[in-house]
């Protein structure tokens, strides 16, 4: 399986691509969504270029950090989002407001994120239990 940084570079490239195409070529979203475009869209989209692109440089400069507790939020965090993305790509779809071009967003949303809640889990575990002993948290307990 992915390590935490392959899983951080890819997604840090994913989010920056996702940046310069909602920055040069928004209507390529409209498109492939299946959406209207308008001025209050193309404003919207914008400003989500401006949050991947600091999705982007986080993933990228913190792609060869050591584990720590961190670590472990940025790949929480990751997760959440990517889960909360990817349920409301399934609700808009359901709802008729996106077209079928969303699926290739979803299907991307839940792989990232079981990419990290994957990641997660795995240094909670060894966090909890290294050789049998249960280590301390961070804050000495």
């Amino acid at each position: 399986m992915l390590n935490y940084k392959t899983t951080s570079t890819y997604t840090a490239l994913i989010a920056f691509t996702l940046f310069s195409i909602l920055i040069l070529f928004p209507e390529m979203l409209f498109w492939l969504f299946g959406i209207e475009q308008s001025n209050s869209a193309l404003f919207v989209g914008r400003r989500m270029a401006m949050l991947f692109l600091g999705l982007a440089t986080l993933l990228w400069v913190c792609r060869n950090a050591a584990h720590s507790e961190s670590r472990q939020a940025i790949s929480l965090s990751i997760a959440v989002s990517m889960c909360g993305l990817a349920g409301l790509g399934v609700f808009e779809l359901l709802q008729g407001h996106a077209g079928p071009g969303i699926l290739l967003a979803i299907f991307t949303e839940f792989v990232i994120a079981g990419l990290y809640i994957k990641l997660w889990l795995e240094h909670q575990n060894i966090e909890q239990n290294v050789g049998g002993e249960t280590l301390p948290n961070a804050k000495g307990e």
